[in-house]
């Protein structure tokens, strides 16, 4: 168990999460660890439950309202039991290269895929922090944009309907490795953001860049390409534009 009384092993988490009830008690005291407190009146006092209800619902004794104990969270208006939504929650944390919702969807025992893609849909969406801080503040970034979408045909030549992702990627080095040890790949990926984005324009690049991407934060043009897409505040329009020579990097954000 953490500090925080979380478990981090397997059998831990068994153990303190056995079954529907337990999962209750455990939101319960993280919303109310003083004991339950109606956001109505603003009254403390035992709720009244409902032994009977599937639903996670208290009532407060004063003034008869009803919350629930998943409102504001992922976990809101859904019909799937929360002993499901916490194995899927320790799943989605605890497994570091990640997984896909059919894998998502045999380890939960889930009959219908599409219940399991807005388990993990909603479970990702909630681990980003609302005030995350932007990234390039120690290492160099990589930014470049793509098209997603499949083929289309008898539609003519370019592209169509494909949906524009802009990205902006940590360039992170690893030490030298220990005399004797075989040095692993120099560089490696660090923290990431994405975006869909409306079109390629300066506009929609530039605001993208500018929430995401630190101050002073050095780019390092897209590997493997003869140029990418980034803001050069050098040119005399301080909009988007195509810089050369990708072996070397450029000052681009001040």
């Amino acid at each position: 168990m953490d500090p925080r009384g979380f478990p981090t092993t397997l059998p831990e988490f068994q153990r303190v999460f056995p079954d529907d009830a337990a999962c209750a008690r455990y939101l319960e005291h993280l919303r109310w660890p003083n004991g339950f407190t109606c956001p109505k009146c603003v009254k403390l006092g035992e709720p009244y439950r409902f032994a009977k209800r599937s639903s996670v619902v208290l009532r407060c004794r004063a003034c008869h309202a009803n919350v629930s104990l998943t409102a504001t969270t992922v976990m809101k208006s859904s019909r799937t039991p929360l002993s499901v939504w916490f194995w899927g929650a320790y799943l989605v944390t605890t497994q570091t290269p990640g997984q896909s919702a059919l894998q998502f969807q045999r380890q939960l025992g889930l009959s219908r895929y599409e219940t399991a893609f807005q388990l993990l849909h909603k479970l990702r969406a909630g681990l980003v922090r609302p005030e995350r801080d932007a990234i390039g503040d120690q290492h160099p970034v990589e930014v470049d944009e793509a098209l997603v979408g499949g083929r289309t045909r008898g539609e003519g030549r370019g592209n169509h309907h494909k949906t524009t992702v802009v990205g902006a990627i940590e360039v992170r080095t690893r030490r030298p490795a220990a005399e004797g040890k075989k040095q692993k790949r120099i560089i490696y990926a660090g923290r990431l953001r994405l975006r869909l984005v409306q079109d390629r324009g300066a506009k929609e690049l530039t605001k993208f860049v500018q929430e995401n991407v630190a101050n002073g934060a050095l780019c390092v043009p897209t590997a493997g390409k003869p140029m990418m897409i980034c803001r050069c505040w050098a040119t005399r329009t301080n909009h988007w534009c195509l810089m050369e020579t990708p072996k070397e990097p450029r000052l681009i954000f001040q």
